[in-house]
């Protein structure tokens, strides 16, 4: 009795300080440290404390994100836009997809995100390994966090993004939050941007789940979750922000005003 409480209170302090990152050892990368949630916990405080205080981050509906798996899919303006993510959801604690370079390039980075709890993507080559990573942390309720775009948009509006985000929403039909972020253009300035009180603003949508239409996942299917999601994002965003998916919002806009006029118009019922 003894010896089996011992084994289950080491395992639960072996899966609150590690997690267990396979990706990392299906490319090699074993001196890469597993995801701590300790780690997570005391960095999270101190960069929660400074985004509020100092960057004055505004986090809108962040009380929409349901408990268990879900996918967190956001517009990518700068490179802090993760830890901002992370600091509006604490305690809980997202996971990212990171693009290979950053663990085999940058040792020091890689070696922090790693501990915070990123994997990595071949982006551009249909990462089938972080594909299914993702979809194991989302069987087992984690938050999974992603930027469609795959990288920075340079003029901070959106840009074309990648149907990654729609495939696995589709193979998992986990809920789907959508966050716009306006704002964090300006950290791209670095630690100026602390000082300077940067304004930054991240507005979460109702979560929604996107499914196929038969049992398999088509290409339409694909394309079809795409937009869903990008038309979300879209929606999160003032009309600066949205770039390419801005046709999306202003179409539903449209169709909106046609069937307000119609219902107000001179046949109209009063």
């Amino acid at each position: 009795m003894r010896r089996r409480a011992y084994r289950w209170t080491t395992r639960q302090l072996t899966r609150l300080i590690f997690g267990e990152y396979r990706a990392l050892a299906d490319i090699g990368m074993t001196g890469m440290p597993n995801a701590s949630r300790v780690w997570f916990l005391v960095a999270g405080f101190f960069a929660r404390f400074a985004f509020l205080r100092i960057v004055r981050c505004e986090w809108l509906h962040f009380d929409r994100i349901p408990r268990g798996g879900v996918i967190i899919a956001s517009n990518h303006v700068s490179s802090a836009d993760p830890a901002m993510m992370a600091s509006a959801i604490y305690p809980r604690s997202p996971r990212y997809m990171a693009k290979v370079e950053l663990f085999q390039k940058e040792p020091i980075i890689g070696y922090l995100f790693a501990l915070s709890g990123a994997f990595p993507v071949r982006r551009g080559a249909g990462d089938r390994l972080a594909i299914r990573e993702a979809e194991r942390l989302l069987e087992e309720g984690a938050v999974v966090g992603m930027f469609p775009e795959g990288h920075r948009s340079d003029t901070g509006s959106l840009i074309e993004a990648h149907s990654g985000t729609a495939l696995l929403a589709l193979r998992t039909q986990v809920p789907v939050v959508a966050v716009g972020i306006t704002g964090s253009e300006r950290m791209r300035a670095g630690w100026r941007a602390l000082f300077a009180r940067t304004q930054v603003r991240m507005i979460a949508s109702h979560p929604f789940v996107v499914a196929p239409k038969g049992r398999r996942v088509t290409r339409d299917d694909i394309d079809a979750a795409h937009i869903t999601i990008m038309r979300a994002i879209a929606e999160q965003l003032p009309p600066a922000y949205r770039g390419v998916y801005a046709h999306l919002v202003d179409a539903d806009a449209d169709q909106a005003d046609d069937s307000r006029s119609q219902t107000d118009g001179p046949g109209a019922a009063a």
